[in-house]
């Protein structure tokens, strides 16, 4: 009652829904206010219409697994069909589901879970299936899923309703989210609101109280009776028109016995409770001692609880357990649990909460401890679906009980949750473990670095790489101090990050961190030595010569292949390619390319077969073999769509764009390039945006539009200070606008030391053609030298590509005949707009080499 202008908006929103036009509604409110009751009806009117509703609620009392309303409205769904539909809805993505919802393993045994990835793809792959689940059950009945007391979500469960929202336009899907607005601020609540407040799919409501005429007509429908107007008067003044306050209180003036004397000096009198935790209070009051102590144990159970775990924990026998729940029930103080055998609930989240609030810190520990202890022996033949809420109970008792309990599952917990791809919980648990750990008089550091490094490791995943990088740095401190060369050596590689070819930049910390740790191994063969040396060759890229990186990678490749390995062999030629990538091995990077690629299929680990054909598309692209690269991004393409994940995407789409404007077909570039940064912004965003600023200015070049990039390019000068390319790139924008004095100004500080700062890299290309546009500067003489020297030996090949064709933007693109990929082969490169022996401008290009260098390093550019 008292919401028709809410349930209407709700059903226009279910209309959408049914019509294939996805929607999202956040319902917020304080407690009581009726955000369940008008979603409940919603639900009734909603199966009315032919749709399925799902429910999934957040755990209050704390202990729930990570993306707990999810795998509750999922489980509900997956319990209900037989394994074949069931296999056909959920497709590619069953092993991905699996990790979270265990049943689909039972049901499905065939299944084989994923192999370990980089996280950000992983989880993308998680939250991809999980839609791609909805939409096809929806497809065949309209969905309706409501996710209840979001204010209590866990972190990754919210991410999941951010990629949801962001997917669901055109699916037959409605989401219903509902949180209380009355809470201690949740940021990752109030960001995911926010964030999902901008999508066109998602309308919000806020729920007040009742009028009158409906807190009215609510009395009367509590008491079945005829109400005085000075009581309703004196109730809603009081309650606000708190459908759940005002039921409350009339309940209490009932059993108090005060409704009957209606005069308005009596219920002056009267004092109705100004909050209404008092008037739960009083009512609880009124229970049984018996029933209050059950309460109270239930309480530190959660807001649902079952009655099996409630008998171990009070001791009572079934029947006696029975009539104290019967006595609860008729207070309506707890109700069954919806679609769930001996399970019971409070009847609001508010009714838990004064009950456990009622315990002294003395019973909390005690009870917690107690629950901990029967939880344990409960789950003694599974525990690991169980480990959170164990993690919880013993956390929570760690004051008053076994200290190394608390943190043995609590690090259990975060492992697991990591494992799920629940890195935010993985954080949150390891985080809890270290705490109770520092409350011990004496903590053994082998144990603190073990839960450091999985913090840093679950920091770094959840993308917080800098929190992840002093949790690195705290826990090579201590193994240090204690001459622990493992734990040195596992922190110092977790600082270094995920990629072995990531130069260490403006980081004066990473190459004597890597250094100090390869001095503290044992000399020998050892996997960890080989991944040190070739993470230490990636870091000194901006650093040390040719000659150093060269020796140093070699090493590691070779101690890796005497460890037999195939792991680290992987990582270390990755490595390698790294280190020695300049303009004159493509050969060389070639056979380091296909041999990670050969190492990847016999390991049947698809992630580093497309890292292998990317690093083989890179090399064969330099030697202009142009049918070959297009094979390779063609099976790199195939194989993103097995994968799902962005970053591999991104790398595919960059591809694309580099071809696209390689052959000028600037109007494909135009449509790839914000479909690249889109993806790569999702999982690689450092490497992307620079990425993208290369490419947009690639393209603006060639359409004479190179007045729009300069803010970008500028700004990207800033923003990667150790990337002289940028700079290059600033000094050739400056030129084609005709602002000399810039150009000479920017040309001059690269030249600076006989242009020391250039180095024979993957950017040496690239890097030489934007200031050989700065010769004509009279002060050139003054600059002391020039890159070109250096390029004498590879000047001829790329003069013959140079020679390949020529494209011009005069209105009509002119291409030379032998230029059509139809008969593109070695050698055969099909070149950027305005490429030839000569521009126009003044610029001696590098044809197919000066192009490929554009895309070859922006998605390496660590």
């Amino acid at each position: 009652m008292g919401r028709e202008r809410e349930l209407a908006e709700l059903e226009t929103g279910l209309g959408d829904a049914l019509a294939g036009r996805g929607r999202l509604f956040l319902i917020g409110g304080e407690p009581g206010i009726g955000k369940t009751r008008l979603v409940d009806e919603l639900s009734s009117r909603a199966k009315g219409r032919g749709a399925r509703v799902l429910w999934g609620r957040c755990w209050e009392a704390g202990g729930a697994p990570a993306y707990w309303p999810w795998v509750q409205a999922l489980r509900s769904y997956v319990r209900e069909q037989d394994p074949d539909t069931l296999l056909v809805q959920i497709g590619a993505g069953a092993p991905d589901i699996a990790q979270i919802l265990p049943e689909l393993q039972d049901l499905l045994p065939e299944l084989r879970l994923p192999v370990p990835s980089d996280p950000e793809g992983a989880r993308f792959r998680l939250f991809d299936s999980m839609f791609d689940l909805l939409r096809t059950v929806a497809q065949v009945q309209p969905l309706v899923l409501v996710l209840d007391d979001l204010q209590a979500a866990d972190a990754p469960s919210l991410l999941l309703l951010r990629f949801v929202a962001s997917e669901m336009d055109d699916a037959h899907v409605l989401v219903v989210g509902l949180y209380r607005d009355d809470v201690p601020e949740n940021p990752q609540l109030t960001s995911t609101v926010a964030e999902v407040a901008r999508n066109v799919a998602t309308r919000q409501i806020s729920l007040s109280g009742l009028g009158r005429p409906d807190v009215a007509t609510l009395i009367e429908t509590t008491v079945d009776a005829r109400v005085p107007p000075a009581v309703i008067e004196a109730v809603q003044e009081r309650t606000e028109g708190n459908p759940l306050f005002v039921s409350e209180v009339i309940r209490l003036l009932v059993a108090e016995r005060r409704l009957e004397d209606t005069g308005e000096a009596t219920m002056a009198r009267a004092a109705i409770p100004a909050r209404i935790r008092e008037v739960i209070g009083r009512r609880l009051a009124l229970l049984s001692d018996r029933c209050r102590r059950a309460l109270s144990l239930a309480s530190v159970l959660g807001r649902e609880f079952r009655l099996d775990a409630l008998a171990r924990a009070s001791g009572l026998g079934a029947d006696e357990l029975l009539q104290i729940v019967d006595e609860a029930v008729a207070a309506r103080v707890v109700t069954e649990a919806p679609a769930a055998v001996r399970r019971m609930r409070f009847s609001h989240g508010l009714v838990r909460d004064v009950v456990f609030e009622g315990l002294t810190t003395a019973e909390r520990v005690r009870i917690h401890r107690d629950v901990g202890e029967m939880l344990e022996d409960l789950y003694a033949a599974d525990p690991e679906p169980h480990l959170a809420e164990l993690a919880h109970h013993f956390c929570e008792a760690a004051p008053g009980g076994d200290v190394d309990k608390a943190i043995g599952y609590a690090s259990r917990a975060a492992e697991r949750a990591a494992a799920l791809l629940a890195y935010e919980d993985g954080v949150r648990l390891f985080r809890l473990a270290i705490q109770i750990q520092e409350t011990k008089s004496a903590t053994d550091p082998e144990a603190r670095c073990r839960l450091l490094l999985g913090l840093g490791d679950c920091q770094a995943r959840k993308g917080d790489l800098e929190g992840a990088k002093e949790t690195f740095l705290l826990a090579a401190d201590v193994a240090e101090k204690r001459n622990l060369s493992e734990q040195l050596a596992a922190a110092a590689l977790g600082y270094g990050g995920r990629f072995v070819w990531a130069r260490a930049g403006s980081d004066r910390r990473l190459v004597p961190l890597l250094e100090r740790a390869l001095r503290s191994l044992p000399t020998g063969d050892n996997p960890v030595r080989a991944r040190l040396m070739a993470r230490l060759a990636g870091a000194l890229r901006d650093e040390r010569s040719p000659d150093e990186l060269s020796r140093l990678s070699q090493e590691a490749v070779e101690i890796a292949r005497r460890t037999g390995n195939p792991a680290t062999l992987s990582y270390a030629l990755a490595g390698r390619f790294a280190a020695t990538w300049g303009p004159d091995n493509a050969e060389e990077r070639l056979g380091i390319a296909t041999e990670i690629l050969q190492l990847a299929i016999e390991a049947g680990d698809r992630e580093r077969i497309l890292e292998g054909r990317d690093w083989r598309m890179v090399a064969l692209h330099e030697l202009g073999d142009i049918a070959a690269v297009d094979t390779e991004i063609h099976a790199s393409s195939l194989l993103v769509d097995e994968l799902r994940q962005p970053a591999q995407r991104w790398l595919v789409l960059a591809s694309l764009v580099m071809r696209a404007l390689f052959d000028g077909r600037f109007d494909e570039a135009e449509r790839l390039i914000p479909e690249a940064i889109r993806h790569g912004d999702r999982a690689q965003r450092w490497d992307a945006v620079l990425s993208f600023g290369i490419e947009s200015y690639m393209l603006r070049r060639e359409q004479g539009r190179l007045g729009e990039m300069e803010p970008i390019i500028a700004g990207s000068v800033a923003a990667y200070p150790t990337r002289p390319v940028l700079r290059c790139v600033l000094a050739h924008l400056y030129f084609g606008l005709g602002r000399t004095d810039d150009a000479r100004r920017v040309f001059d500080r690269l030249a600076a030391d006989r242009f020391s700062g250039l180095r024979k890299d993957n950017d040496w290309l690239f890097e030489d053609e934007p200031p050989r546009r700065g010769r004509r500067s009279p002060r050139r003489r003054r600059s002391g030298g020039h890159p070109a020297r250096a390029l004498a030996p590879i000047r001829g090949a790329a003069r013959n590509l140079g020679r390949r064709g020529e494209h011009r933007l005069d209105g009509a693109e002119r291409r030379h005949p032998r230029d059509d990929t139809r008969t593109m082969g070695r050698g055969r490169v099909p070149l950027r707009a305005g490429v030839g022996p000569e521009r126009r401008d003044g610029i001696a290009p590098l044809g197919g080499v000066h192009a490929v260098r554009v895309r070859a390093d922006a998605h390496r550019a660590g």
